[in-house]
């Protein structure tokens, strides 16, 4: 038991301890190995060269390293399935909250967890072991997990216990992006809070949890959710440029929204809201639900 202890303290102690440098957003589409990509990033590690893309297809992201990308050919396909939902998502709403997907046209159901900054120790472990235990049968459990940069620099034991439920094929877990900082402020309006708060450096703040995910062997996906699900036509628009696509909800459990065929089911994974926990729970100890993966099903 104590050998275990020390094995995973000492993994714990080494988040953090791989440096990125100079990380970069680029853009262009090539055609590889018969499949189409998007850049996303360049940066350097271990002074080599390498890229974050997409696979247009799939819209599941891959590293590459420069010398990975001899025989490339710079081709920009604008039919294909990512630059079509790039498209669809780069139209601006004049909603101030739940930009973005929100359902899927399928009878499966979509399991996000947001993990935002917390004073709290530990995370919603108890659910997550629950739900494995409810409906893991020998294949991964489909999960998307919202993350924000400040909630994995205070909780690096948890945000370890979950890459490890990844790695051991419990979980399929999403790494979406939440933002660094997710700036909140009880007592300000909407419009001027959160992302919207008056000098926010939005781009710094979505490549630094990439940056960070990146340097602890995790792939950051194209997904991103708003804090608070909040946002306007500018940063609608700025995402969309750093190749990203918003995730919205239809199933705020702890805002009494019910599940349908095709719901983006929200919960926060922080403790910051046991009440949804507490529904969740309560509602897949009463139904079966298949879990599906939003980058897998998504369509036009």
């Amino acid at each position: 038991m104590k050998k275990s202890i020390i094995i995973i303290l000492f993994i714990v102690s080494s988040l953090f301890s791989s440096q990125i440098k100079d990380y970069q957003v680029v853009s262009g589409s090539f055609f590889y190995q018969n499949s189409y990509y998007s850049f996303l990033r360049s940066f350097y590690h271990d002074k080599k060269k390498y890229f974050l893309v997409v696979d247009e297809n799939s819209l599941k992201t891959k590293l590459f390293k420069l010398s990975d990308l001899k025989a490339i050919i710079l081709l920009n396909n604008k039919k294909t399935r990512y630059k079509k939902l790039l498209k669809k998502y780069s139209m601006a709403s004049s909603k101030l909250q739940n930009f973005g997907i929100t359902s899927l046209h399928t009878k499966d159901v979509y399991l996000t967890a947001d993990l935002c900054p917390s004073s709290k120790k530990g995370y919603e472990d108890r659910f997550i072991k629950y739900f494995i235990k409810r409906y893991y049968k020998n294949k991964p459990l489909k999960i998307t997990f919202f993350v924000s940069g400040r909630w994995i620099q205070k909780h690096k034991k948890e945000f370890y216990e979950l890459i490890s439920f990844q790695k051991s094929k419990k979980l399929d877990i999403t790494w979406g992006n939440h933002t660094f900082t997710h700036y909140y402020n009880p007592h300000l309006r909407f419009d001027k809070n959160f992302i919207l708060k008056k000098g926010t450096n939005l781009k710094k703040e979505i490549l630094k949890v990439e940056k960070i995910l990146l340097e602890n062997d995790v792939l950051p996906s194209i997904l991103f959710r708003f804090p608070g699900l909040v946002s306007d036509k500018k940063s609608e628009k700025f995402i969309n440029t750093l190749g990203l696509l918003p995730v919205g909800t239809n199933a705020w459990l702890a805002k009494n929204q019910n599940i349908h065929d095709g719901s983006v089911i929200l919960i926060h994974g922080n403790k910051n809201e046991p009440l949804g926990i507490k529904k969740a729970i309560k509602i897949f100890k009463e139904n079966d639900y298949d879990f599906g993966s939003i980058l897998e099903d998504l369509k036009l």
